[in-house]
């Protein structure tokens, strides 16, 4: 017997999942997408609910969790996949030289892709405000 698999037309493309970017922003990744052959995905408020898997067409969306966040829930986040780790470098590098202000990053795993948008954005609010509080006790 045979498995059937839903043909992910996104497989392998370099893709990032947008919460909450300024017009400014959006617009800097999108010029630079082109490069990259990357795909900017913006995720609303009302898809916060679904898998990080879900939102990268990796799976069937069905049931998701009912979750909606407000749009300024979270600061601005950029979830990453499908990079290649030297364009993925050059990528953060460029965002850096135009000033783009994204303080959430992250990259897609096996693990975290199974997550819900929203509780990702929680973990990685969490883990910035305790990096940065960590940041200015050193300086």
């Amino acid at each position: 017997m045979k498995a059937h698999i839903a043909r992910n037309q996104n497989a392998g493309v370099p893709l990032a999942l947008g919460w909450n970017l300024s017009a400014a922003d959006r617009g800097i990744l999108e010029g630079m997408a082109p490069a990259f052959g990357m795909k900017l995905l913006p995720v609303s408020p009302a898809d916060a609910g679904k898998t990080v898997a879900q939102l990268l067409g990796e799976v069937e969306t069905k049931a998701s969790r009912t979750l909606v966040l407000e749009p300024g829930a979270y600061p601005p986040a950029l979830i990453l996949a499908n990079f290649r780790e030297k364009d993925l470098d050059t990528l953060l590098d460029l965002m850096k030289q135009a000033q783009v202000n994204i303080p959430l990053k992250a990259v897609v795993t096996p693990s975290n892709k199974n997550w819900v948008f929203g509780d990702l954005l929680a973990h990685l609010s969490e883990e910035h405000v305790s990096f940065t509080a960590a940041a200015k006790e050193q300086a």
